[in-house]
């Protein structure tokens, strides 16, 4: 199969759009003027089942939807297109709209690199023991969009992606070289498995000379959005050769696969993709975020967990967004998402239990909400500091939070494990 993306413009060319109900043409009009679209021929044509219009989850993780932007702005923009005013004319509202929906990413000053107090380029450290590294402006991208990542601000902003990658294969080494307490590595970006394998071995091999460096981590969805990048891509063997390559040279190699929807494991293209990564040593691990009306039931998740476990990989995490983005209608009340993980674990065979769950993140903080407590006939979410900024109040602390079965707001609970311990968490 050969790759062919489409776009906003192009899209409406082909026969898809024309198969969308009337009201969903609309929405998507408005919508992909505001927001990023991107999706390719496979999760067209095998993915999406285009007779379950508008409730087909792909088709929802993809496609972006109304609820995504204020009500108020959305029936303006829909009056505006209904007046049937050329898009240039409606650009600079438009524009406004889009400005308000961009997401204010905050990023912790002591989690930026530095080397003789020069900032490193294209490197993230919030963790001791992890890096995360963007390789290369062209990694900006996936071979799909989903609809809820915090992330789109940057796939046309050519600031924004100078700001936040490098170029340079050796950028990383000397800081990488004075902290010796790094142990793992992780290519991230948006998806770094859109670059060639040539390209991505030139980043990984400066990384490789590290003898503190013990594990290589990529973070992609391409098994998901794009198998074919591991079975018939020009490179895909060469792209297997390297990871056979990276064990070689006595490191860890784990692809990170983002997974959303059990169906995105059950065609043969992806049965075979994971085999032949398999085959090289390497291990999958499974990661994916709990995300409202796709994936917000036990079953969707116990399902996804046991596919995984068949088809030889580990599940990891379950994530659960944590105020990223403007938009709130991806965001499921913590005390749902805990009652799905619980359920979904229970349905599971004991392999899956390696899912931490569902775990949210911040600069400051990976955070486990690891259940409910009652004390004093008061109810608490219980909630575990995972990982924390090194020399920093919080990894391996709980901390109580007042029980509620509409919160939402998870980010700023995050927050809490920078203060000093309260009363109440001594009563643990």
């Amino acid at each position: 199969m050969k790759f062919t993306s489409y776009n906003n413009n192009s899209f409406k060319k082909t026969e898809y759009y024309t198969r969308l109900p009337e009201k969903e043409r609309e929405v998507f009009d408005i919508l992909s003027s505001v927001f990023h679209f991107k999706v390719n021929n496979y999760v067209l044509e095998h993915l999406i089942n285009w007779d379950a219009i508008p409730n087909d989850p792909i088709y929802k993780l993809i496609f972006p939807r109304k609820e995504m932007l204020p009500i108020t702005d959305y029936k303006a923009l829909q009056l505006l297109y209904q007046s049937g005013l050329e898009e240039k004319t409606l650009m600079p509202f438009i524009q406004k709209v889009k400005k308000k929906m961009y997401p204010e990413v905050k990023h912790c000053e002591t989690s930026i690199p530095k080397v003789d107090g020069v900032r490193v380029r294209g490197m993230y450290s919030n963790f001791g023991t992890i890096v995360s590294l963007f390789p290369d402006p062209m990694a900006k991208t996936c071979h799909s969009y989903c609809s809820y990542c915090f992330r789109w601000i940057m796939f046309n902003n050519k600031e924004a992606q100078q700001n936040s990658s490098y170029k340079d294969p050796q950028e990383p080494v000397a800081f990488l070289k004075e902290h010796p307490e790094i142990s793992d590595v992780l290519f991230t970006g948006a998806d770094p498995l859109v670059l060639k394998a040539k390209t991505l071995r030139e980043y990984i091999d400066p990384i490789l000379e590290i003898d503190s460096v013990k594990v290589i981590r990529i973070s992609s969805k391409s098994l998901a959005w794009w198998p074919f990048r591991f079975t018939t891509d020009q490179d895909a063997d060469e792209l297997l050769a390297l990871f056979k390559y990276i064990q070689s040279r006595g490191k860890h190699l784990n692809l990170c696969a983002h997974f959303t929807h059990p169906v995105e494991l059950e065609n043969e293209a992806v049965k075979q993709a994971i085999q032949r990564i398999r085959a090289t040593g390497t291990v999958i691990r499974c990661q994916g975020p709990l995300v409202e009306g796709i994936n917000d039931t036990p079953e969707d998740w116990s399902t996804l967990w046991n596919k995984q476990i068949t088809l030889g990989m580990v599940p990891y995490y379950m994530f659960i967004e944590a105020d990223h983005n403007s938009e709130s209608c991806f965001r499921i009340p913590l005390a749902k998402a805990l009652q799905i993980f619980q359920e979904a674990q229970k349905k599971t065979t004991g392999l899956a239990r390696t899912v931490r769950g569902p775990v949210f993140m911040n600069d400051l903080h990976r955070t486990l909400l690891d259940g409910v407590v009652t004390i004093n006939n008061e109810r608490f979410f219980v909630l575990k500091s995972l990982q924390a900024p090194p020399n920093t109040f919080g990894e391996g602390t709980i901390k109580l939070i007042p029980y509620s079965d509409t919160t939402k707001n998870a980010g700023n609970l995050i927050e809490l494990f920078s203060e000093s311990p309260s009363a109440i968490d001594q009563l643990v």
